[in-house]
């Protein structure tokens, strides 16, 4: 007889059929984890297929339209090359993307995390406060501009570029759709998605630090530009920060300063000057801002060195985060997205 049947000759219990090996509580926290970095990622992922499906959707629609509308290869030609101007310049596409997009997590997340505790106020917003926010935020856009120039740098080294990405961060809008969709609704979806939904979702996970981290990463791999990639997750950092401690209605205030009053209009500003003043009025704001960030995180430097060391996580749960199938993908097909925006040099 087996060793088993033995051992309940002996007058021991015998375990029953089909009996699993316990659980330990390390397998156990890293199931629950997993399966909540895991539904987040789900929800990351169906949105961003939903705005690539709209923009994509969008442009084989005018694609089709174009081609029954020409009468030869010249004329529809003509209309490819006015339709990939307007694409770049029509924001029209985004808006409806974001709009499902913020539609489908909502449901997706209607019992795990409904809309009333995304924006729940938390503690209390003064003046000062928001100012040394807005300093650190736009400090962090000229440490921006020197990266983006080590990166172009080092691109050209290896015979590669990425100014068409560089100058696409930098524009500014050109048309109105553009101008609501970067300023406003922009900024709206991205703070739901990324500083509401999967913030959250990575605080009840992790805690505090760990979500700031994360979701700042994924908040500039979702940019899909080499450059303002960096940048996304350095003011990813300020917003994160501003969402889980004072609200995501401060962080979204944030967003849209930055996104409107120092981005579009400081470009439209300085596109209507001279390009000695605009280049003048450019670094003065900006090392102005950069000065003022680097005093006030020396100022905080001890307060800010507390509130890390007892809000942050063990490393085991980064590795247990990155390792998820879906945040995978996301991550992957975001690089891919950025790879693409390289090109050759000339």
């Amino acid at each position: 007889m087996n060793n088993i049947s033995n051992v309940y000759q002996q007058g021991q219990p015998m375990p029953p059929p089909n009996y699993a090996k316990a659980i330990t509580p390390e397998i156990a926290e890293k199931r629950r984890f997993k399966g909540v970095i895991n539904y987040m990622s789900a929800g990351l992922l169906g949105y961003s297929m939903i705005l690539y499906g709209s923009i994509v959707g969008f442009l084989v629609i005018q694609m089709i339209m174009c081609m029954v509308t020409s009468h030869s290869s010249e004329e529809y030609n003509a209309k490819i090359s006015q339709l990939d101007e307007t694409m770049t310049e029509s924001a029209g596409s985004m808006i409806v993307g974001v709009i499902l997009g913020c539609i489908f997590l909502m449901l997706f997340f209607i019992k795990k995390l409904p809309v009333k505790e995304i924006i729940a106020p938390h503690r209390k917003m003064t003046a000062k406060k928001l100012v040394m926010l807005i300093c650190v935020l736009m400090g962090c856009q000229f440490v921006f501009s020197i990266t983006e120039s080590i990166i172009e740098s080092l691109l050209n080294l290896a015979g590669f570029t990425a100014e068409a990405a560089i100058e696409s961060s930098k524009a500014g809008s050109t048309t109105i759709s553009m101008m609501i969709y970067a300023g406003y609704i922009g900024p709206l979806a991205e703070e739901l998605t990324y500083r509401g939904y999967t913030m959250h979702s990575l605080q009840k996970g992790g805690g505090k630090i760990f979500a700031i981290i994360v979701s700042s990463i994924l908040f500039g791999v979702m940019h899909a530009n080499i450059t303002q990639s960096l940048f996304a997750m350095g003011v990813g950092i300020v917003f994160a920060y501003t969402a889980i401690e004072y609200g995501i209605i401060w962080s979204l205030v944030l967003h849209i300063a930055n996104n409107f009053l120092f981005g579009d209009c400081i470009v439209f500003l300085e596109k209507h000057m001279p390009e000695t003043a605009a280049t003048i009025l450019d670094y003065t704001i900006f090392i102005g801002f950069f000065v003022a960030a680097v005093a006030i995180v020396i100022y905080k430097r001890k307060t800010i060195a507390r509130y890390i060391k007892a809000n942050r996580t063990p490393a085991k749960y980064y590795n247990w985060t990155f390792s998820s199938v879906p945040l995978i993908i996301f991550i992957g097909l975001n690089i891919l997205l950025a790879v693409m925006t390289i090109s050759k040099l000339k």
